[in-house]
């Protein structure tokens, strides 16, 4: 006895519910485990401030790491096709950021020794590796309370969230997060938004470009992303105040 052919409608019923499926907020809570710092976009190799929160483009970049470390070697074949999509519904996300009710910036200077790739492209012969004495200035920020993130529209919303699970640190590696699962909820509308009348600091915003391509941000791809096209940076308002300051620390409190 033939096996019955599946229809052209069953074949894509899975698309077609994505598709069927109400838009949606998602709203999910982390617990600061570990100091944070990531550079801003206009930061140095040698002077680097810290953003104070996580910037949209690299909550999505944490969601494109653990989208392929989870699922991409299930689509060796339609990989391109795949990713496409994929990467789509994530880049049009739009991010709002909730900071936690207290943060601390540590200011930090100190001098250590690193690679001189000057020197190395300047004599390829030499059998040691260059090396010199720089000063660095780095900040770290203390988060006391949760860190929030609201995203959407979106019709995956279930992926969105075990996406979001799989996410243990944003920032530079070692800045680690703790997803509360139970603080996770879904909305027809947005929990926060920013508010220009009531935010009294003001972080560069990096993101995702309307038009940006996986190939233009993946490191393997020999296209290169471009300033204001695929990577864009736009102010963004957060509802901190600046409590205190010093020569080594400044103190925000949300508003």
């Amino acid at each position: 006895m033939m096996p019955k052919r599946l229809s052209k409608s069953n074949v894509s019923s899975k698309e077609t519910d994505s598709d069927t499926r109400p838009s949606m907020w998602l709203s999910v809570s982390y617990q600061p485990v570990s100091l944070f710092s990531l550079k801003r976009s206009d930061a140095t190799s040698m002077a680097a401030r810290s953003n104070l929160v996580p910037t949209p483009y690299a909550i999505k970049m944490a969601l494109l790491k653990v989208l392929l470390e989870s699922q991409g070697h299930l689509h060796r074949n339609d990989f391109d096709t795949w990713i496409s999509h994929q990467f789509t519904w994530i880049r049009d996300l739009q991010v709002y950021i909730q900071p936690p009710e207290r943060l601390v910036v540590n200011r930090n200077g100190y001098k250590l020794r690193y690679y001189d790739q000057t020197a190395d492209k300047a004599d390829k012969s030499r059998p040691t590796v260059p090396m010199q004495d720089g000063f660095v200035f780095r900040e770290w920020v203390h988060l006391e309370g949760n860190l929030q993130i609201c995203s959407g529209l979106t019709q995956h919303s279930q992926e969105l969230e075990r996406l979001f699970a799989q996410i243990n640190y944003f920032g530079k590696r070692g800045c680690f997060f703790q997803y509360l699962p139970h603080a996770t909820v879904q909305t027809e509308q947005p929990q926060w938004q920013p508010n220009p009348n009531q935010s009294f600091t003001v972080q560069p915003m990096d993101d995702l470009g309307d038009k940006s391509t996986f190939s233009k941000i993946n490191p393997f791809s020999t296209q290169k992303a471009q300033l204001d096209k695929d990577r864009i940076i736009k102010p963004g308002f957060l509802p901190l105040e600046l409590r205190g300051s010093s020569a080594r620390y400044d103190f925000y409190q949300r508003i």
